[in-house]
């Protein structure tokens, strides 16, 4: 559903994946390959094609994504700004 955690920028036919992470302490379990596997079929069962982005330092991530069948599309660069 829209506004679903996990889910952020949804241009039509779209879904980014976004801001799924695993602590540290339960890595090496699974609970990544499985929580991205059924976000990934979720947003295929609404006839949308997931995207999501990540931090060119994050291998461990890249190779997750990869491993999903992801594919890098483009470099882009993010800015962060901060107010007093």
């Amino acid at each position: 559903m829209p506004g679903d955690p996990a889910e952020r920028l949804r241009p039509r036919g779209w879904t980014e994946i976004s801001a799924v992470c695993t602590a540290p302490e339960a890595r090496g379990r699974g609970h990544a390959v499985r929580l991205a596997s059924a976000l990934v079929a979720r947003t295929l069962r609404r006839d949308e094609r997931p995207f999501l982005h990540v931090a060119e330092a994050n291998t461990g991530a890249i190779a997750l994504y990869e491993r999903l069948g992801f594919t890098s599309r483009r470099e882009v660069t993010f800015r962060g700004f901060r107010t007093p």
